[in-house]
């Protein structure tokens, strides 16, 4: 069901809303109706979790990374 929402904006902004809906062959309602339905999609996503939640999930590995080591690995990698 459609219902009517009356906004109140500045005048500029009322004619950029029409220049750009007749850009993309559409109405400002229809516009704003788009608008609107990605900003729910989004908000309604899984939040993709940040590196602070993510700490500890992985497993914890012995890696001796001192620059002995390494320069021992790639003469182990890479001699004749």
């Amino acid at each position: 069901m459609k219902t009517k929402l009356t906004l109140s904006i500045d005048e500029e902004l009322v004619q950029f809303a029409h220049q750009q809906a007749r850009r993309s062959s559409t109405s400002v309602s229809g516009m704003f109706s788009e608008f609107l339905m990605k900003r729910k999609l989004h908000a309604d996503a899984r939040p993709v979790p940040s590196v602070e939640q993510m700490a500890g999930s992985l497993k914890t590995y012995a890696i001796d990374d001192s620059k002995t080591a390494i320069r021992s690995a790639y003469a182990t990698k890479y001699s004749d």
